[in-house]
């Protein structure tokens, strides 16, 4: 086979694709033996006495192959799988009853008694046996907690049937289990097809020698690909009609089943079943390679490679140049980008164009992007729809929601699949949105049942939310990491603002870059406020991710040395890094160098740290110094920094940041019942995700309009400012934004001026770029207000900048007061400085940051809590136990709800969809009453009724239709809470607690 990596166009070009295609069927011919057993069989014909199995038919077919393949040598046992007789199974089921501890019932608790299965294998039987076990779901620890410590013993030692399921704790009595390892019918050894599949299967494993390795502890590509395999086979197989040819006649025991107008009908034998699955395996395996490679990708593209002539972007060019001269490198030794250039300066076209000039041009580009928000997702979809020529057939879009991405954009024809039914693969309410054609070859037969995973596979360039890509790590269960795992096989990766994310969820995104890594795509990270433990980490992750592609899939021969290159708005450069520390050293050199260029620009946003005082102890006296000291400030900057209409009059557009939506709807309660001054009208706009879609996304159409300052004439031409200089005798027009941190990234808003409760220090800096965006022109007084403590802070709790932020009990900051934390020199002048380098030792505020993330990330404290880079230091990426501890965005359950209204109603409800389908209206909501003070106003109306009926007309569409699918609200649902009312107004959104 040949050595080039197949992502550029290289056909059979995995030298361990023939083993892990051989591995899978291995376990293939396994993986359902447990379904024989008497319990499982019962069950499946509907008269069986329990609903779940005492032992789930995984565990049970691991020790069934545990009990054949015993303390042989790989090549005893593999020698035996091509001589199999009906008369080997009765040594085989003896050495069960007699070995087997879990057949042992403790006198004292009825419970089994349990050892690893895995631990007296040969090295090669236990791959086999762990995709046995694996082949559903990932093993996690059910009970207790194992010892971090000691997780390098944990598949040898830990690994009992609690890992799998618990369901045998249910059930105690003797009798129970011996329905469970009792096969009334036989196992499949009776069965004269399967032994001729397993003799076919064993003669292509004894021919290749290099299988023998394929059970070693560094060969993660070939073990996690044979259970992708495997997963792949098993699921295009199981929904495939039922094959005689593939079945003996004489050995009637059924493998699955399906239920037809109340009916259950038995679909496949349980030998056709295990014979065609490792028929699959072995053909996905070898033709998986040839499939990637013909996948469609984008050629010479205009967009991608036209030099640019405007000033603000050129720096693209030199990104270009770059990363076209990586190009033949990349291919060999892999690539690891940081695109750090300054908010505004166009990373989302950069880095389409960097990916572009990296790929081989005889191949074509394929390239997916990751983003963090949903809306963040649509509008990178629509620029590069837009900046670069990209055409519906050539990007796909995919968020978990297609009203959201209907709202953004008018829908376009959907291919005519015939199908639009949800599948196991992806989430019933995921959308793809693709025009291309899709894969026709054989990946598009293995695909046939879902066509929305053909789409995602299959398109050149993907825009997505990441967490339509974690699954391939994070997947533990059911078909889930199948589409994850086959996108980045097939396509680069592009990380954009992947420091936007909680510390907790730092982890997973490691376990992400590290798959990336090992499934041989290139990465590059694109945020100006990436900390440099986090870019570290990633590195490491990718480093030792790539060792394993270059192990079983690289040139042979070839050391590692990662191609790395540097990109940012004043130039680029690249540098090999073979080492975490050569990494380190080249990127600190870079950020010292842009840190030194930072502090030559232009002063765009001058700060300000002003005190805050509560008169009154908890809650409510926060919320009220907090809006007394807003509205104070919002006058004081927009007395100094507003436009002036020609009639005299002027206008100032504002954004006020508070940390949480509660907190938010609180003080804009109070603030919008206080008078505003003489000669002065406030307008406010309440901007959170808590509002319902529809509304949300016409909130976000005015607001993006209004802030949009590269036409300053613009400004005059806005519906709200033109009636407000009209129609009001006030000369003084405030519009303000009350928002959370929605604003802080995906908004390309131009604000006069900026009033922040302070959470941390990317916040602080993410929302700065907010203000003079476009006009870039430079201030004389401060336009920046960073409020001296937050609400938190204000009503007395400990930890204070936290969710969000970094601030915990362990990570606790000196003071909760922004003068002692924030020098002078890092307010009057917010950048990035303070977030791409560690020497803060004055800026308190960053240095916890900093610290913290080293210590998540790449901490050796491994005692108590494992730091991220565990997931490559230690051999525990066979479980989903880091997964468990550290899972990606633990927010907690969450409940949706509707704004319901049909042509007969013109009172709004929230309703929510029951189990059965069916709506029901909910009682656990309750408009509340706005006050309006003298003078101030809503920037625009906002009244459920009208939103959605415009929606309806355009869509042509009913009331009812169209709220229902575009009146959604996700909120969190907290058990200490749950029978609280939650508070809506129109103009709020939904919250918990009136004001």
């Amino acid at each position: 086979m040949g050595n080039a990596p197949v992502r550029d166009g290289g056909v059979n070009s995995w030298r361990s694709a023939e083993t892990f295609a051989v591995l899978a069927a291995i376990a293939a011919l396994f993986h359902d033996f447990g379904k024989a057993g008497r319990c499982f069989q019962q069950s499946l014909a509907g008269t069986g006495k329990f609903r779940f199995q005492p032992y789930r038919h995984e565990w049970i077919s691991l020790r069934l192959f545990e009990a054949f393949a015993g303390q042989k040598s790989d090549d005893e046992w593999l020698a035996k799988l091509g001589q199999l007789s009906s008369a080997d199974e009765k040594p085989l089921l003896a050495k069960l009853v007699k070995d087997h501890p879990d057949r042992r019932i403790c006198p004292v608790s009825g419970q089994a008694l349990n050892a690893s299965p895995l631990r007296s294998l040969a090295p090669l039987a236990r791959a086999v046996g762990w995709l046995i076990l694996s082949h559903h779901r990932l093993p996690q620890a059910r009970t207790g907690e194992p010892d971090i410590a000691y997780c390098r013993q944990w598949l040898e030692n830990q690994l009992n049937p609690d890992w799998n399921s618990l369901n045998h704790k249910k059930f105690k009595t003797r009798k129970i289990f011996e329905t469970v390892w009792t096969f009334p019918q036989g196992t499949p050894l009776r069965s004269r097809t399967w032994r001729h599949k397993a003799q076919q299967v064993s003669r292509q494993a004894m021919k290749l020698q290099v299988l023998r390795g394929a059970g070693e502890q560094g060969c993660l590509f070939t073990q996690h690909m044979a259970r992708l395999t495997l997963m792949l086979a098993d699921h295009h197989y199981s929904a495939q009609p039922a094959a005689p040819a593939w079945r003996d006649e004489n050995y009637v025991v059924w493998a699955n089943g399906a239920k037809s107008g109340g009916l259950r009908t038995m679909h496949q034998r349980l030998d056709e079943h295990l014979c065609g699955v490792a028929h699959y395996s072995m053909l996905i395996g070898r033709m998986l390679p040839r499939a990637m490679a013909l996948l469609p990708a984008i050629g010479e593209q205009p967009g991608f490679c036209e030099r640019i002539v405007d000033k603000r972007y050129r720096w693209q060019n030199s990104a270009w140049d770059v990363a076209f001269a990586l190009r033949a490198r990349s291919r060999r030794h892999g690539f690891f980008g940081i695109n750090m250039a300054s908010t505004g300066c166009g990373k989302t076209f950069a880095n389409a164009r960097i990916m572009s000039a990296l790929s081989d041009p005889h191949r074509g580009c394929r390239f997916s992007v990751a983003l963090g928000l949903r809306t963040l997702t649509l509008q990178t979809a629509s620029m590069l729809e837009k900046r670069l020529g990209l055409s519906h057939d050539l990007l796909a879009v995919l968020t978990g929601s297609t009203a959201a991405r209907e709202l953004h954009d008018p829908p376009l024809p959907e291919p005519d699949d015939g199908s639009d039914s949800a599948d196991a693969m992806l989430e019933e309410s995921d959308d793809v949105h693709f025009a291309g054609v899709v894969c026709a070859g054989p990946l598009g037969e293995w695909l046939n049942k879902d066509p929305r995973v053909a789409r995602m596979v299959c398109a050149p360039v993907l825009v997505t939310t990441i967490d339509h890509l974690m699954p391939a790590v994070e997947g533990v269960s059911g078909g889930r990491q199948i589409p994850a795992m086959l996108r980045l096989l097939s396509s680069d990766l592009v990380l954009d603002e992947p420091d936007d994310f909680d510390p907790a969820d730092l982890h997973a995104q490691c376990r992400l870059v590290h798959w990336a890594g090992m499934l041989g795509a290139r990465v590059l990270l694109s945020s100006a406020t990436l900390p440099p433990a986090q870019v570290e980490t990633l590195f490491s992750a990718y480093c030792e991710g790539r060792r394993a592609w270059q192990r079983e899939c690289g040139d042979a021969g070839v050391s590692l040395n990662i191609c790395c290159a540097w990109f940012d708005e004043y130039g680029s450069t690249a540098r090999d890094a073979a080492s975490d520390e050569t990494f380190s050293m080249a990127h600190r050199e870079f950020a010292l160098l842009r840190a030194s260029r930072l502090s030559e620009q232009k002063r765009l946003r001058l700060g300000n740290i002003v005190p805050v005082r509560a008169a009154a102890a908890g809650r409510r006296g926060a919320i009220d110094a907090v809006a007394a000291e807003v509205q104070r400030q919002m006058l004081r900057l927009d007395a100094d920094h507003h436009d002036r209409h020609q009639s005299g009059k002027t206008v100032s557009l504002g954004i006020v940041l508070l940390a949480n939506i509660d907190p938010l709807v609180a003080v804009a309660q109070t603030l919008m019942a206080q008078a505003s001054p003489d000669g002065c009208c406030i307008h406010y706009s309440i901007y959170h995700s808590q509002h319902p879609l529809a509304v949300r996304s016409f909130i976000e159409k005015r607001l993006d309009r209004a802030f949009d300052r590269r036409d300053p004439a613009q400004l005059w031409q806005l519906p709200e400012v033109s009636a407000a200089l009209s129609d009001s005798l006030a000369r003084r027009h405030l519009f303000v934004v009350l928002a959370t941190s929605v604003v802080e990234v995906g908004r390309d808003w131009d604000a006069h001026w900026g009033i922040i409760e302070p959470s941390s220090m990317r916040s602080l800096i993410q929302f700065a770029g907010r203000i003079q965006r476009h006009r870039a022109i430079a201030p004389a007084s401060p336009n920046l207000i960073i409020l001296g403590r937050n609400i938190n802070a204000l009503s007395g709790r400990n930890p204070a900048y936290c969710q969000p932020g970094y601030e915990t009990l362990k990570w606790s900051l000196p003071s909760h007061d922004m003068q002692d934390l924030l020098p002078e020199a890092a307010c009057r002048g917010i950048n990035a400085l303070a977030r791409i380098a560690e020497n803060n030792d004055d800026n308190a505020f960053a240095a916890l940051e900093h610290r913290r993330l080293r210590a998540e990330l790449l901490g050796q404290d491994e005692m108590k809590a494992p730091a991220a880079a565990l997931w490559w230091r230690a051999p525990v990426t066979w479980c989903a136990e880091l997964q468990r501890r550290r899972p990606f965005r633990c927010t907690g359950p969450q409940a949706q709800f509707f704004i319901r209204m049909s042509n007969n109603d013109d009172i709004p409800a929230f309703f929510f969809k029951t189990e059965t389908g069916n709506w029901k209206a909910s009682e656990r909501f309750i408009r509340c009453e706005l006050t309006m003070g003298e003078g101030v106003k809503p920037w625009f109306r906002i009244d459920y009724n009208v939103v959605l009926t415009a929606l309806a007309d355009e869509r042509k569409m009913t009331l009812t239709a169209v709220s229902e699918r575009y009146g959604e609200v996700t909120l969190r649902v907290h058990k200490r809470s749950s029978a609280d009312p939650w508070w809506f107004h129109p103009l709020l959104g939904v919250f918990r607690t009136p004001d």
